[in-house]
């Protein structure tokens, strides 16, 4: 019984440890990460330029991914994410579709509960909820937006 306790932990970690290998990405400068992929959005923690991320996915446009760190985990803009693409870094906003990441949604509610509950901010999940719903549209790719800065 502890023999195959221990064969699956082992299996488990080692599972883990490939999924974070192929994505990894690295912050280009000391960032926020934020509590939803606006800079609005209440900060989570600050990352030093450096830092190493697992990558969960990024939204559609490609401006902002939900990543993990240590054991923080939240959205980050992709201009200061680079990515290993043909031997070199790229930044996530440059490389986009091409660095092969996987797009996601961003549904406030269910990530709040999931990763959010022991933060004084998500008391106020209702507000942040109906801030989220009436944002301007976001742009593609190649049109600037306003949601980026540190």
């Amino acid at each position: 019984m502890r023999s195959r306790l221990l064969f699956l932990l082992v299996l488990a970690v080692a599972a883990s440890a490939s999924h974070a290998a192929e994505h990894t990405a690295m912050t280009t400068t000391a960032v926020n990460v934020r509590a939803g992929p606006d800079r609005a959005f209440p900060t989570v923690t600050w990352l030093l330029s450096g830092t190493s991320v697992t990558v969960v996915g990024c939204i559609a446009n490609w401006r902002w991914c939900d990543v993990i760190a240590g054991k923080d985990r939240g959205w980050v803009y992709t201009r200061y994410l680079a990515y290993p693409f043909e031997g070199s870094k790229v930044t996530i906003v440059r490389g986009g579709p091409k660095l092969g990441l996987p797009a996601i949604e961003f549904s406030l509610g269910p990530y709040w509960d999931e990763h959010y509950r022991d933060r004084i901010w998500f008391a106020r999940k209702a507000y942040w909820q109906t801030r989220w719903d009436r944002r301007p549209p976001q742009r593609g790719i190649g049109g600037m937006g306003s949601d980026g800065a540190r």
